[in-house]
């Protein structure tokens, strides 16, 4: 049920605001009145779809879609209908603002669209992937089919995500907190010990020397250090949105050492997963390469996708266009091409997705691994330098004095 923001009169002189739930302005005139009050103005939770922006990036989140497929899933299995099923969703959730996109899909349904269409309107939250699993499942008549898959399909995706952020949280915080300490070393101690070794009226050693300039140039300059940093983060973001720009750094990323191919096997998982899920829910190959090629982010491979539709429209096996490319590994082709000769590929290209996500997963655990006593033994190494640097003068000190 809306709510409605109120300013009323409870006395002459006296004049209040609150909210009501109602169905109308009308009802929730009729109530504020009940109440002994005086309405002044009523108006509408803003909850306006328009802004789109806002819902997509801080208002619904990516795991309230998952749940929201999978209760829609069970309820369509079960045997409840659309409308009804929408109905207790919006009535479970406590986010206003799936309310107010599922209180939308529910009217437009009303008016004689049909679900896939009605959740097409919000693209912000339900992708080309996602309508068009919802739409191949309405034409096939089997919708509870197609939910519960696409449910499974955004709950792994989410799961891996999930283990990929688990795993790089340590690393990142050793390496922040590893970061500031030399910071706080080199603005906030090495300062202090400068007066000390002027006071001590000798010659300083070189690693001292260093540290001095070192810190210096840090406490003085400390500026032109930030501006740098924000000068690379506005070059690399600006080269990110030219054409040419992202295809260099999509080049860059896949012949990168260990980096390079965990982005190319995980890429192709999602591409292979998604394209499975298409084709095992009815639609064609070339339209599912379409929808396909824009949940693959790096440029390069999606470069190969449009070749490979253009090629598959004019007569080319799907294998035969894996065959001949320089990206996509051997694996993947000899799998796509047992597939299409014994009339499996939908599952062919899952066993692709399974295998690359648990080679992906061995290698960033093996690459955390790795990189969490690197970070230990560099930053480790940074501060040894700056301990020793310190105590040389004082050991120098004492060795002159006996």
């Amino acid at each position: 049920m809306p709510k409605y923001f109120y300013t009323a009169k409870s006395s002459p002189q006296k004049t209040t605001q609150g909210e009501v739930e109602a169905e109308s302005e009308q009802d929730a005139i009729i109530k504020i009145t009940k109440m002994g009050y005086f309405p002044i103005s009523v108006k509408t939770e803003d909850l306006s779809l328009g802004k789109q922006g806002v819902l997509r990036m801080f208002k619904i989140s990516k795991k309230e879609i998952v749940f929201f497929t999978t209760q829609l899933s069970t309820l369509v299995e079960s045997g409840v209908n659309i409308i009804n099923g929408l109905d207790l969703i919006s009535n479970q959730t406590n986010n206003k603002y799936l309310k107010a996109v599922l209180s939308d899909v529910i009217s437009k349904i009303k008016d004689g669209k049909s679900l896939s269409d009605s959740l097409a309107t919000h693209p912000y939250l339900f992708p080309d992937l996602y309508t068009s699993m919802i739409h191949s499942g309405e034409a096939g008549g089997s919708l509870e089919i197609i939910l519960k898959r696409l449910a499974e399909f955004l709950e792994k995706e989410e799961g891996f995500k999930n283990s990929l952020r688990a795993a790089l949280t340590y690393p990142i915080f050793v390496l922040g907190v590893s970061t500031l300490t030399v910071v706080v070393l080199l603005t906030f101690v090495i300062p202090r010990l400068v007066g000390m070794f002027e006071d001590m009226g000798q010659a300083l050693p070189l690693p001292t020397k260093i540290l001095i300039s070192v810190s210096g140039f840090m406490r003085q300059y400390w500026w032109i250090i930030f501006v740098g940093i924000g000068f690379i983060f506005f070059m690399f973001n600006r080269l990110k949105h030219i054409p040419q720009g992202k295809v260099a750094l999509d080049r860059a990323k896949l012949k990168t050492i260990i980096i390079g191919e965990v982005i190319l096997k995980s890429e192709t998982s999602r591409l292979m997963r998604t394209l499975s899920l298409l084709l095992a829910s009815g639609v064609s190959l070339v339209a599912a390469l379409n929808i396909s090629t824009d949940i693959v982010e790096n440029q390069i491979m999606r470069a190969e996708l449009e070749r490979f539709k253009e090629e598959i429209s004019g007569g080319y096996s799907f294998s035969k266009c894996l065959s001949g490319s320089k990206i996509f590994p051997r694996f993947v082709a000899d799998i796509v091409t047992v597939g299409e000769e014994t009339g499996t590929l939908e599952k062919g290209l899952l066993r692709i997705a399974d295998e690359y996500d648990r080679d992906v997963d061995r290698k960033l655990k093996n690459l955390v691994r790795l990189l969490e006593p690197v970070i230990i033994l560099v930053m480790g190494l940074i501060v040894g330098f700056i301990v020793v640097s310190m105590l040389l003068p004082i050991f120098q000190l004492n060795i002159m004095e006996r």
